[in-house]
């Protein structure tokens, strides 16, 4: 309702600008106004003449007298017409259609190339927010197709407009991010979602991992801080220590990263298959280190 009042509003003032011309008034009455001005300039003028002939400075007053009338008659037009107060109200009557004409212009112009069908379209896929959620609990057997991770991403989208201190719901639009390979999407979502509950270790341990995958520096080392928090946190947190291996890794750091795939191998229980790969990266470390510590052969001397 507050919208279509705007129009209206924003409608009159056109209207008040563009019709300005029909409220003012009939310029027959200027005219008649300068008429009266110079009869009155001619009869002062006529007496002044008198007064001199009188005093002897004007010798010829009939040709004096002819000369102003003729003046006068020079600024009077042939055909003089009394202003017309109808003609003005008959100007001011034409605003009222006028002004319906523009707004229904306006209106239909609106509805055929305006935005409402977006919004329509929007809070229609919003009612299926209730859907989606059902939805991706068969993603690893049924996954959802572009066309539905988009509309997922709109229906977050319009949730989270009404709703933005929605931390699940932010952290959803990240996972729909990451599925789209959205990274810009993935990463304000999931940063949101962190600084709205900083103590869900998910929603930190999610945008963390986004960080380290950062070619910025700041990103990377703000995602460090937020592993060695989670760290501190619960220290079993595989993700976490593996994520600052391989960081500790390609700094070149290889005793940090042999010693943080150590802790990692302490938590891997003896069945599961990660353990190997584990070791292979501990082992891969060492060799670096040993490498790294190893000071290059002198030259040989000619």
């Amino acid at each position: 309702m507050t919208f279509w009042i705007i129009i209206a509003v924003i409608t009159l003032i056109v209207c008040l600008v563009g019709f300005y011309p029909l409220f003012r008034k009939n310029t027959l009455e200027a005219t008649h106004q300068r008429d009266l001005l110079n009869k009155t300039f001619y009869l002062h003028r006529l007496k002044e003449t008198e007064r001199e002939v009188d005093e002897g400075i004007i010798e010829d007053h009939s040709q004096t007298q002819l000369e102003l009338q003729q003046s006068l008659l020079e600024d009077i037009p042939e055909t003089a017409t009394a202003p017309s107060e109808s003609k003005t109200v008959i100007h001011k009557a034409w605003f009222i259609p006028l002004f319906i004409g523009v707004a229904a212009i306006s209106t239909a112009s609106y509805f055929t190339v305006g935005s409402w069908q977006a919004t329509s379209m929007i809070e229609m896929t919003h009612k299926k927010l209730d859907y989606f959620y059902e939805r991706i609990k068969d993603e690893e057997t049924n996954p959802l197709s572009e066309a539905e991770l988009n509309q997922f991403a709109i229906a977050l989208r319009a949730e989270l407009q009404e709703n933005p201190t929605n931390a699940k719901g932010w952290f959803m639009l990240g996972q729909v991010g990451m599925a789209k390979d959205d990274g810009q999407l993935a990463y304000e979502s999931y940063g949101k979602a962190a600084q709205l509950e900083p103590k869900n270790l998910q929603y930190k341990s999610s945008y963390a991992q986004l960080l380290m995958l950062s070619q910025d520096k700041a990103d990377k080392e703000k995602g460090k801080v937020l592993l060695k928090e989670l760290i501190r946190e619960d220290h079993t947190n595989l993700d976490a220590l593996s994520m600052l291996a391989f960081n500790a890794f390609e700094e070149e750091d290889f005793k940090m990263a042999a010693m943080t795939w150590g802790m990692m191998l302490k938590l891997i229980p003896e069945d599961n298959p990660r353990r190997k790969t584990v070791e292979k990266s501990i082992d891969m470390a060492m060799q670096m280190m040993k490498a790294q510590e190893t000071p290059p052969p002198a030259p040989e001397k000619k």
